[in-house]
């Protein structure tokens, strides 16, 4: 009796012992959550906004396998919504795919700013029977451009503002792609990631010309609040890095 009631004894021992690794092992470190925003509604960054597909979603997936301190979540928010939530300073999380100059930000002092997530630029695109090669803003006087509602065109919105040159603006890049093809404006202002991921996809490339100058050539990198310097500490180091990892090339590879 004396030599079970000691085995009970070492049993309920081991089994307290157990029960606090295991607690242990499995309460690990909680993760921080960081909201990626994003406004872009254009493949290749957002192909299917309720299936959570496209580049800018790929690259939270990319983030939450490198990160044992942070779990990262893309969400679309539109662009006015953005700058409300900025002006604000109730944007709680970091922008991805967007340029210093976009928010009135070109000496970097009002944000902080990583390095480039993806090279870019915005090609004047006409229709290829009536091509218009652009050299500067005043190139649309007596024309009609397209762009995206909500979105900043430099040099042209400050045109369009005065009243020199007409904008039609529609919801996407596939839509001005649209309206070119039926000539319904004169030229449109589509980023090249986008030109080529929808001409390959759904529109005769050849329907299109591409002035040799584009509207702007730029990075879009990630925006962050200043009060988020821990998470740009984070994010610059592997933005540095980002062109060298064959772990993101392989996703890029994706939309090319």
């Amino acid at each position: 009796m004396i030599f079970l009631s000691r085995l009970a004894s070492l049993f309920f021992i081991l089994f307290i012992f157990l029960r606090t690794d295991v607690a242990v092992a499995s309460g690990g470190k909680v993760k921080q959550a960081v909201n990626i925003y994003v406004y872009h509604l254009m493949p290749p960054f957002i192909v299917d906004k309720n299936k959570h597909s496209g580049l800018y979603y790929d690259f939270a997936d990319y983030l939450n396998r490198l990160s044992s301190d942070y779990v990262f979540e893309t969400i679309f928010v539109p662009r006015k919504r953005l700058d409300k939530m900025l002006k604000d300073r109730q944007l709680d999380g970091v922008l991805l795919g967007v340029s210093p100059i976009w928010f009135k930000d070109k000496n970097e002092q009002k944000y902080l700013w990583t390095h480039s997530f993806y090279h870019d630029r915005d090609e004047v695109i006409s229709h290829a029977s009536l091509p218009i090669e652009y050299e500067q803003p005043s190139s649309f006087s007596g024309k009609v451009f397209g762009g995206v509602r909500g979105f900043y065109y430099f040099g042209l919105n400050e045109l369009v503002a005065s009243g020199k040159i007409k904008r039609q603006d529609t919801i996407g890049e596939r839509e001005l792609l649209t309206m070119l093809a039926y000539k319904r404006i004169d030229a449109a202002i589509v980023s090249r990631s986008t030109f080529e991921y929808l001409t390959a996809a759904e529109f005769d490339k050849n329907s299109f010309h591409l002035s040799a100058k584009p509207h702007d050539v730029f990075e879009r990198r990630i925006l962050i609040p200043r009060q988020y310097s821990e998470i740009f500490n984070y994010l610059d180091p592997i933005m540095i890095n980002l062109e060298a990892d064959p772990r993101w090339q392989k996703v890029l590879a994706k939309y090319h």
